[in-house]
């Protein structure tokens, strides 16, 4: 036997909570770092980073010290009440509908990459096909597969290595000692919160680790810093490699650097990894709609399906404004609510926690603060 019963716990805790944060919105970090300048994104992904670590820790405390399982919004509405839980739903809506939007607007990049050598269609087109797939596909009830999520994550970290390996001696030093500045610094903010955002997760690993909860710390810490390190190497890659020519899809800026066969690879992956995750989240939005809201299915799916399509007819179609918005506001508010969460979970829990971080206040309230205060620049700045 390779691996014990807690063995196994603890690995597939770790691998649901990196599967969890390493997704699309990937793709958005090269771009944001070329515009802000690599040193200043660097920056943001290892404070990020910390931020993200510490926001998954507490919110597994609150898991541990409850007795009952929940989601975020059934933790929202024990500890903090209604009104809390209200702003926990609104946030979700948010979050969902604009990753929604943002698969449909880079789907079209993707399917363009791929076809390019066959066929030339505008990535507009594109992004109409792969909406009339994945909303045909919703309506049929298909549903997000767990051993080919798990087979995706493997496949893509490969893609990492073989970009990092192919893009190692390609590396121009001079596009990573840049600051940038101006009016783009803040940009790599909202992409990597959108990009980090995983927490959602933490419940599900408590579940894995139901055996062993005192290993729930530690799956954490793994599955929270293993996503810096990958983010890390591929921002190093491709911002090293194609400097000021980094495109918002990342793929349609290395045609000049790397073979084919390497864009293809990428982009097949990309597909494949919204595919899967607009189908994922698309769903639960429509069981929302179903099962909380009380809604036929034909309206639920119309719905979840054409809103962020009618948002993207309408002109909504710039990838990084889309997660850097949603990874502001809505992972802001949630960040917000689960730093509540833990204050109030705090003084009365139903259970003994395995682990008990005691962050002081002026840690919780400069968590607070930075949330609102991104929230607020993305909204009226960005």
């Amino acid at each position: 036997m390779l691996f014990n019963g807690s063995q196994k716990d603890f690995l597939y805790s770790v691998a649901i909570l990196v599967g969890t944060i390493v997704g699309v919105g990937i793709f958005g970090i090269p771009f944001s770092f070329a515009k802000a300048g690599f040193i200043t994104g660097f920056l943001f992904l290892v404070f990020l980073g910390a931020v993200s670590l510490t926001i998954n820790l507490i919110f597994g405390e609150v898991v541990l010290r409850t007795k009952e399982i929940h989601q975020f919004t059934g933790y929202a509405k024990k500890y903090l009440g209604p009104s809390a839980r209200n702003f926990a739903n609104f946030a979700w809506f948010a979050g969902i509908y604009g990753a929604l939007l943002a698969y449909i607007i880079i789907s079209g990049n993707f399917i363009f990459n791929l076809l390019i050598p066959f066929f030339y269609f505008s990535p507009f087109f594109y992004s109409v096909l792969f909406f009339i797939f994945v909303s045909a596909a919703l309506l049929a009830g298909l549903r997000q597969v767990a051993w080919f999520e798990s087979f995706m994550i493997v496949f893509f970290v490969l893609i990492i290595v073989l970009i990092f390996i192919f893009g190692l001696p390609r590396i121009n030093i001079q596009n990573l000692i840049t600051f940038g500045g101006g009016e783009f610094w803040f940009l790599p903010y909202g992409v990597l919160l959108f990009a980090y955002a995983g927490f959602s997760a933490v419940p599900l690993q408590r579940e894995l680790a139901r055996r062993r909860p005192e290993i729930l710390k530690k799956a954490i810490l793994w599955g929270s810093l293993l996503p810096i390190f990958l983010y890390f190497i591929f921002a190093l890659t491709i911002v090293g490699v194609s400097g000021e020519t980094t495109s918002p899809d990342v793929i349609s800026g290395l045609y000049d650097f790397f073979d084919y066969r390497i864009i293809f690879l990428v982009s097949l992956f990309g597909l494949f990894a919204i595919t899967t995750s607009f189908l994922a989240l698309g769903s639960a939005l429509l069981e929302t709609f179903r099962i909380d809201h009380h809604f036929k299915r034909i309206r639920a799916w119309a719905l979840v399906s054409f809103i962020p399509f009618l948002m993207f007819l309408f002109g909504v179609r710039n990838f990084i404004e889309v997660i850097s918005v949603a990874g502001a506001l809505a992972i802001g508010i949630e960040g917000i609510i689960l730093v509540l969460m833990y204050k109030a979970a705090k003084k009365s829990s139903s259970r003994e926690p395995e682990y008990s971080l005691n962050l002081p206040n002026w840690i919780l309230n400069g968590l607070t603060f930075l949330f609102v205060l991104g929230a607020f620049y993305a909204l009226f700045f960005e």
